[in-house]
């Protein structure tokens, strides 16, 4: 082991981490390092950064996250190092360099686990040529805190010589290793599921114990009854249930006992249960379901007599997000978002629930997260964000009181450049209630409405914009341009038949409530008419061109990305039709009626739409196929339409690449300035 001692800090320089591989290197990592340390410390003045470069927002976030081991003496970084993630390991005490884990060529960090004391769990993902975003292959790797006993111990990789010898060794596995439960009781095996490699993805996984230090892979433990399943343990780490998909796109429900699975009937539960923990009795299942009710909430399964009831419900929203015990065993708060995030605790007694509480008094109006702790509960790693802030990383030592600031993920954006984002409620033309978001453009006065940008999210169903950081809403904010984000009908959120209401009807009411929401901003003088360009990706890509086509007079130009528009095709083309349960959604959604599937593609209908539009599309995009984009604009030269044309090679289903982001939302800009008047 050498040393390099720097400005009075030494730093271990481990020659057997795979990481460093000069010394050149290893001079530009401690670099890197020392402006973590010293962007940590309090007293920076960030008042005097310089005034905000909006380039920025799109860059990858120079620290990805950290975590605390167990025994509270180091801190696991993620962190951007020469374009690719790489994890490194400091002393707590002295934040001192002590192991880092950079793989090599494509390879780079994905998410990471402390599994013990010493030893991190890490999933590699891949680059390949053809694609810019990195992949998850399945593959898990396995290292010490100091970067020694680097090991393959998942995957197709993994796999050893077994020639004259009893001795059990590790495996090749073609297929996808997930994290279960990372057994705390067991120093050396994590449970993960293992899901064999198939051209859908609809394999059937099975749940093995895993050896992290050797690779070797105990026997099969079980095998779930379905595909993409998700495994449910107890408090003591044992395999109690399984949720999975069926052909029809429906949950199914199963619980182990006497090592067989029991499936529980959908008379007792819905299709859309999602069960999250099991109490320390281990008496009820815990679940976020929507029995017999519209909206989603929180229930409880009685596993010995299979009664059902519910917990708590909103009334007004579905439940959000449940926030966990680090080791994912127990709930202890709950979340909805009908506007701001408001959190509801559910087991307050619980010592990490009453950290949580003080935590959201620290910091009102923001999201609040513990992503790690100690194993005494003496030390948190807490991620806090908003609108204005896409999240800083902060420690917590209970015993001090004390809240240490670590690093921004957005380092060279100060928050208070950005413009705040407005929760809105209207009421639709045929009296539907629907909620949204206000970004007003930032310098913006009464005096002169700024124009506006309708954004569309994707999806359409399941999914729904939030009051969140948005590197896209901010740059089109500080360029100027206000923003609506429409939560229409066939959002999640608002309950079941909010959402039902938007099946089928993409090409119509979808986009009536969209323009509904413009004509309310309108009326309340934070927009003006004949002044709004309507832009999204993916299903806000449809919508832009949808509504150019149904309303050619509301809009003065749209833009569309990643877009899906010609609606027959889906049943043709693209990684949703090749699951069975894909195409039961499809099915579901958009229906088979040729005739209205017709009406509802927008390359049907390019003879309609008069104003300018601006395409962009990635080649490699799986989810909406290039050929959608080159449909439409086959529709458009043949009906002599204007468009501007932004197609990239190596992009998949949306822009991955940050410098691919910037010169896309430079052309944004530009058309804007071009069609709306400032």
């Amino acid at each position: 082991m050498g040393k390099l001692r720097l400005t009075g800090i030494t730093i271990n320089f481990l020659l057997n981490s795979r990481l460093i591989v000069g010394i050149k290197e290893y001079k530009m990592l401690i670099k890197l390092l020392l402006t973590l340390m010293v962007s940590s410390l309090p007293f920076i003045n960030y008042s005097a950064i310089a005034a905000i470069n909006p380039d920025k927002l799109f860059e990858h976030s120079k620290y990805q996250n950290a975590k605390i081991s167990p025994d509270g003496q180091h801190l696991a970084v993620a962190m951007q190092y020469q374009g690719k993630i790489t994890l490194v390991v400091l002393g707590l005490e002295k934040m001192k360099l002590i192991g880092s884990l950079r793989f090599p060529g494509n390879e780079e960090v994905g998410s990471y686990h402390w599994v013990n004391n010493e030893r991190l769990v890490v999933s590699i993902v891949e680059k390949r040529p053809w694609l810019e975003e990195p992949q998850f292959y399945g593959e898990l790797y396995a290292v010490n805190f100091d970067g020694s006993k680097g090991k393959m111990i998942y995957g197709y990789r993994a796999g050893e010589m077994q020639t004259g010898s009893r001795i059990k060794k590790k495996e090749s596995t073609r297929g996808w290793g997930e994290i279960i439960d990372i057994l705390p009781e067991d120093k050396k095996h994590i449970l993960i599921s293992s899901t064999l490699m198939s051209s859908t993805g609809e394999s059937t996984p099975s749940v093995h114990k895993l050896n992290v230090y050797t690779g070797v892979i105990k026997k099969k433990i079980a095998r779930s009854p379905l595909p993409f399943a998700h495994f449910l343990t107890d408090q003591q780490g044992q395999l109690r249930a399984v949720v999975g998909t069926d052909k029809d796109d429906k949950r199914q429900l199963y619980l182990r006992k006497d090592h067989q699975w029991q499936h529980v009937n959908n008379n007792t539960v819905s299709n859309d249960v999602i069960p999250f923990a099991i109490d320390a009795s281990g008496k009820y299942l815990f679940t976020i379901d929507n029995y017999q009710q519209d909206l989603t909430g929180i229930f409880k399964l009685n596993l010995n007599d299979l009664s059902y009831s519910e917990v708590f419900t909103d009334q007004n929203v579905d439940v959000t997000d449940i926030e966990m015990t680090t080791n994912d065993r127990s709930a202890y708060a709950i979340r909805v978002d009908e506007g701001y995030p408001t959190y509801l605790m559910i087991n307050g007694k619980a010592e990490e629930a009453k950290v949580f509480k003080d935590l959201l008094k620290s910091f009102p109006y923001n999201k609040v997260t513990i992503t790690s702790k100690t194993a005494d509960g003496n030390i948190y790693i807490v991620l806090v964000s908003s609108d204005i802030s896409a999240g800083q990383l902060y420690l917590f030592d209970k015993k001090k009181n004390q809240l240490k600031f670590l690093f921004k993920f957005k380092a060279d954006i100060e928050s208070a450049e950005l413009a705040q984002v407005e929760p809105i409620k209207f009421t639709a033309s045929d009296g539907q209630n629907i909620h949204g978001y206000f970004t007003p453009a930032k310098g913006s006065s009464s005096e002169k409405i700024a124009p506006l940008v309708v954004l569309v999210h994707g999806g359409p169903h399941g999914v729904r914009d939030f009051w969140s950081f948005s590197a896209q809403v901010q740059y089109l904010a500080l360029n100027g341009y206000s923003v609506l984000q429409v939560n229409y009908r066939g959002s999640g959120g608002y309950g079941e038949k909010f959402e039902l209401a938007g099946h089928r009807a993409w090409g119509n009411v979808i986009q009536q409530d969209i323009l509904d929401g413009y004509s309310w901003l309108i009326s309340q003088k934070k927009a003006t008419s004949n002044n709004a360009c309507i832009m999204g990706a993916s299903f806000g890509a449809y919508s832009a061109i949808q509504s150019a086509a149904i309303f050619p007079d509301s809009y003065q130009c749209a833009i569309a990305n990643a877009g899906i528009y010609d609606l027959e095709l889906m049943f043709d083309d693209g990684d949703i039709r090749l699951r069975r349960s894909g195409l039961s959604y499809l099915k579901q959604v958009l229906g088979t009626d040729q005739t209205l599937l017709k009406q509802m593609s927008p390359v049907n209908y390019a003879q309609k739409i008069k104003i300018p539009l601006f395409l962009a599309h990635g080649k490699e995009d799986e989810r909406a196929p290039y050929e959608h984009a080159k449909r439409l604009r086959k529709a458009l030269d043949k009906a002599n339409k204007s468009y501007q044309w932004f197609v990239l090679d190596k992009e998949g289903h949306g822009f991955y690449n940050p410098e691919n982001q910037k010169n896309y939302m430079k052309k944004v800009i530009q058309f804007l300035d071009q069609h709306l008047t400032k």
